[in-house]
């Protein structure tokens, strides 16, 4: 037996809406991942990197930010 609510069936208006909202919500989602990806390449811009050829992967690219922060604060002090 399933436990909880039952599933309501669906009906075209129901799959309209259910739709609607999947394509609203994959356009947030495209969104929020292009601010990321153009905020990650103002980050590269910025960063002292060994490589000019090669683009530093999202991971690298905040680790070495994270090292570079350190090391200037470090100098700070």
């Amino acid at each position: 037996k399933r436990r909880g609510p039952k599933k309501k069936k669906m009906t075209k208006a129901r799959m309209e809406r259910f739709k609607l909202r999947r394509m609203k919500a994959n356009a947030r989602e495209r969104n929020r991942m292009h601010g990321l990806n153009a905020a990650l390449d103002n980050l590269r811009k910025v960063v002292p990197c060994y490589s000019k050829t090669q683009k530093l992967s999202k991971i690298e690219t905040l680790r070495l930010a994270k090292n570079y922060i350190w090391a200037l604060s470090e100098i700070l002090r």
